[in-house]
This record gives C-alpha cells, structure tokens and sequence, in this order.
C-alpha cells in the first residue's frame, strides 16, 4: 500500500525499496505455513538459497530496467524473470499444500481449525498476488508497451486486500490466548513435549488408555499400512475426535504419524537388534509403505540410518 502512495512510488528509491518487500508476501507466508503445519522438521537450505536468487533476480532486474530498459532482453528476461516467478508458484502453491497434506493426521484441533482458516483466507490471497504478477509477466509478449491488462485501481485494492486478510489472520492466532504455543512446532521427540493445553484436562479413563497400548502394542495395529486415526478410533470403539484429544494430551503427540511412528520405529529396532531381516522387508513388515519413509523416520528418532543402527548393535554385542 505504501508502494502505491504517489508520495513513495514518485521517489524510485523508496518505491524500489518497498516493493522488494512487498514481493516477499509469499515467501513469508510460505515460512509461517511451515512453522504453523509442519512438526520437527528444519527449512531445507535450498528452500533460503531459492527466495535469496528471487529477491536478487528480480532486485537486480528493476533496477536495471529503470536505469536502462534496452538491456531487458528476451534471454536475461526468462532468467530474471520468469525463473522467479516459477518459484514463486512454487512456494505459492506448496504454502497451501503444507496446510493441507496435513489435515487428517493432525492431533491439535486448534490448528486443524486454523489450516481450514488458513486454506480459505491465504489461498484466495495466494491467487489474487501470484495471479496478477502472472498477468503481469504475459503481458510483456501480448500487449504493447505501456498498456497493462491490470489497471491501477484493481492493484489498489488487492493491496488493501493483504493488509485485512493479514489483520485477521492475526488477531485469529491472538484470539486463540494461551493455546497458540500449541500451533507451534518445537524441536524433541513428542514424548519430551509438555503438554501446553491450558489447564484442560482429559480425564480418560486409565483402563482406556491401556486398551489403546493393548491394541498398538499387542494387536500390533500399526503394522496396518495406511492407518488412519478413524480406524484406530473405530477398534476402539470410541469416537474419532475423542481419540484425537486423548493421543495429543495425555500421550503428548501431535500427529498421528508421530503416534504411529513410535510404535514402529521400537518394534524395527528390536527386528534390527535379534535378526537378520533385510531393512526394506522390516519397513514393510511394520506398515511403511516405502523403505524412503522409514529411513527418514528411522533417522528422526536415532540421528542415524537402520543400517548404521543395526552395525552398531552387533558391534557392541
């Protein structure tokens, strides 16, 4: 909105200035996804490494643009421009996707509500930033110079646009007090993690508790590929969001996949400790649907690969 008051826009400094900012707005939004919708996990370096070529590319090529706009040509613009805004999309669309990919295994009801707030008002806001900036870059190769298939007053409005939708989102994340340290992921294994509910209190039944480690640990239900907190619930006979609740506050796991990932990865260590079974045969066995996964989980426990665990057991043995 400041890029857009003539006071700003007339000085090209300021306006150069504040426009590298406002074309950060999705790569943030991206970072808040992340943070919000994905537990124990680390931003992947290439992640940073693809918004720092963004903001230089497209940094580099305004301000050589006003200076000279001869020196745009067809070949500097795909590499200045139209690369950037591919990852742009990129992030764009994988911002909606971290919220979504998430939903059906996620344990913290508060931030189940807050993914479907979060499709809604960012995606719609996603669209309308994305979309114009492609509009944009199309209409270098469709229309004349100095026409634009976006006028001014539209561009006003979806800079009012992001400043409401981000004043709401605010004050929902606000609104939700002392439960919003939930939403945020924390490093540890979940068994580490407090619970930070308030002071809400389950009261589960200990019998129930037992008769879900009964049905995990000697029913071996999580050897089932694919299951689903609404299976477990329906063994159980209890409802689907009582499960929920009782797995996040009184067994301390966030999603479901943490939930499932314990009883696997302690039943694959002992297959890894008393036997010889191929690694890819145990990933299986124990209900992972790809040696890829296992690993990955493996190693998010361990710090270290099956393979490496199973060498340093027969070592110590």
């Amino acid at each position: 909105m400041l890029a857009g008051i003539p006071f700003f826009s007339s000085n090209l400094l300021s306006f150069f200035i504040l426009f590298r900012f406002a074309t950060l707005a999705p790569f943030i939004l991206w970072v808040i996804a992340f943070t919000l919708f994905v537990d124990n996990e680390k931003v992947h370096p290439g992640a940073w490494l693809a918004m720092l070529f963004f903001e230089l590319t497209r940094g580099i090529r305004i301000g050589v643009f006003y200076l000279n706009p001869a020196t745009i040509n067809d070949a500097s613009f795909i590499v200045v421009q139209i690369i950037p805004q591919l990852i742009m999309f990129v992030f764009a669309a994988h911002t909606l996707y971290l919220a979504y990919q998430g939903y059906s295994v996620d344990l913290l009801e508060q931030r189940r509500r807050l993914r479907l707030i979060f499709l809604l008002i960012m995606g719609i806001l996603l669209v309308v930033v994305v979309g114009s900036d492609f509009i944009n870059l199309f209409s270098r190769f469709i229309l004349e110079p100095g026409e634009n298939l976006i006028p001014d007053v539209p561009n006003y409005f979806v800079s009012l646009y992001t400043l409401v939708v981000t004043f709401l989102f605010c004050q929902r994340i606000f609104q939700l007090s002392e439960e919003a340290t939930t939403l945020f992921s924390t490093e540890g294994s979940a068994k580490e993690r407090p619970s930070k509910i308030g002071n809400s209190q389950t009261n589960v039944d200990p019998a129930l508790l037992k008769k879900i480690e009964k049905t995990m640990k000697e029913g071996k239900l999580y050897t089932r590929t694919g299951l689903t907190v609404a299976d477990l619930a329906e063994n159980l006979s209890i409802q689907e969001y009582r499960l929920r609740r009782i797995i996040n506050q009184e067994l301390k796991f966030r999603n479901f996949n943490q939930f499932l990932n314990n009883y696997r990865i302690e039943d694959a260590c002992i297959r890894l400790r008393e036997t010889r079974t191929p690694i890819s045969t145990i990933a299986l066995d124990i209900g992972y649907a790809s040696l890829s996964v296992f690993n990955k989980a493996f190693k998010e426990r361990y710090r270290v690969t099956p393979s490496e665990f199973r060498n340093s057991e027969n070592l110590t043995s």
